[in-house]
């Protein structure tokens, strides 16, 4: 599963968690978040060039100074409390919390749409922080969000070679920006960026598109493990509002 996101996300169906599922039950969707949220977190960190090192890069040649770097970094994170706690909200909570939030995004009623995560209800807060952060907390406007999201679910590879070959970019910053961050992101240069600050982004506003590509990169990928609507989070294209309206 964690290889086929990658290689080919296009093409993943809840048949690739239903053996999961045969293992831990409804454990599978835990299995999902974490799998996806990787996709997430690399995602902005390829994109914003953040080092995967506490180092800098010209020092990693040194095998020794590399190997204690990653010894005192393992030390710091054994002194944290890393332990899995117990969620104190039943899904019908978490689902009244949500609830506004999804009508205010959706402009409809949650009801029955993610029943399919009863067993897993804190998956709906990951959802509700998700929303939270596209419609209130984004310095991106709609129409900027739903292009990123289009070009995502465009991009999206269904083989090895569109995930890892050389491809056409789209002329356009953002959507260039978003085609790279949902096919290979640690491609993305300083050029790339560049053009974004041309075209009016500041820090924030770049931002905001990594998280928007790495939020609708995961999404693409949750929701087809889970067998969910992808327009629960999906802005449509920005043709579409149009023709729609």
């Amino acid at each position: 599963m964690a290889r086929k996101s990658v290689e080919a996300p296009a093409r993943l169906a809840p048949a690739d968690l239903r053996p999961l599922r045969d293992l831990v039950g409804d454990g599978a969707i835990d299995y999902a978040i974490v799998c996806t949220a990787f996709h997430f977190i690399n995602r902005i960190a390829d994109l914003l060039d953040v080092p995967p090192e506490s180092i800098p890069e010209g020092l990693r040649r040194f095998e020794p100074l590399r190997k204690a770097s990653v010894w005192l970094g393992s030390l710091v994170m054994g002194r944290m409390d890393l332990d899995n706690r117990r969620y104190a909200a039943t899904f019908e909570q978490a689902a009244a919390e949500l609830d506004p939030v999804f009508r205010a995004a959706a402009g409809a009623p949650l009801g029955d749409r993610l029943d399919a995560l009863a067993g897993r209800p804190h998956v709906l807060e990951v959802f509700r922080h998700a929303l939270e952060e596209r419609d209130v907390r984004s310095s991106l406007d709609r129409s900027t969000i739903a292009t990123v999201h289009a070009v995502c679910a465009d991009a999206l590879p269904a083989d090895r070679d569109e995930a890892f070959g050389f491809h056409a970019r789209p002329d356009d910053p953002v959507e260039a920006f978003a085609f790279v961050g949902t096919r290979y992101p640690a491609r993305t240069t300083e050029a790339m960026i560049d053009a974004l600050r041309e075209r009016g982004f500041d820090d924030l506003g770049v931002l905001d598109l990594a998280i928007a590509v790495a939020d609708a990169n995961q999404w693409l990928r949750l929701s087809s493990l889970l067998d969910l609507d992808r327009d629960l989070f999906l802005l449509p294209a920005p043709d579409a509002a149009t023709a729609v309206a």
